[in-house]
């Protein structure tokens, strides 16, 4: 019997320090985080909107349909080395894949999707940002954004949210 629960314990967790691998950012004095789970969303989209904005239609449709956004941001650089061991383990257990790569301006930054119910669907979009321009603070910044999402639309919402290299989602959506 102790064998059996062991063997459980050891598939399961995984998977669910892999969820959990970015909550220890949210209480982190030198970290600013933002997390907003799908009560939020749901709250969001029974917001009253005007039936003559397809945009803001859209939109709702693509809130109502996330799960959850993490954004964890700093520029201490021992979080930021932190952050990057953290991610690079993600990655390696996660199933996601690359979508794209940018170096510019001194910032390097990392875009992976889970595949959705098709190509313009993903279930889970992930960033992360490395760098700063020049004259900047280096800085760190993790994205994580769970749910159904529509990638037509998804630039739009980190922009609204003010997410460093959120300018760079419109060249996802263009390559897909």
């Amino acid at each position: 019997m102790n064998k059996i629960i062991i063997t459980i314990a050891l598939v399961l967790a995984p998977m669910l320090s892999q969820s959990q691998n970015f909550e220890k950012y949210e209480n982190m004095k030198e970290v600013d985080a933002m997390v907003m789970t799908s009560k939020m969303f749901k709250m969001l989209a029974k917001v009253d909107l005007s039936e003559n904005d397809p945009e803001a239609k859209a939109y709702m449709k693509l809130i109502e349909n996330l799960d959850r956004i993490q954004i964890y941001k700093s520029s201490n650089a021992g979080v930021r080395s932190q952050m990057a061991a953290d991610v690079k383990t993600y990655l390696q257990k996660g199933s996601l894949e690359e979508l794209m790569r940018v170096n510019e301006e001194g910032r390097n930054i990392k875009f992976y999707s889970v595949p959705g119910k098709n190509d313009n669907y993903v279930k889970e979009l992930f960033m992360f940002l490395e760098g700063g321009e020049s004259g900047e603070k280096p800085l760190s910044v993790i994205l994580s954004i769970t749910g159904e999402i529509d990638l037509s639309q998804l630039s739009k919402l980190t922009a609204d949210l003010k997410v460093p290299g959120a300018e760079e989602l419109k060249k996802i959506n263009k390559k897909s």
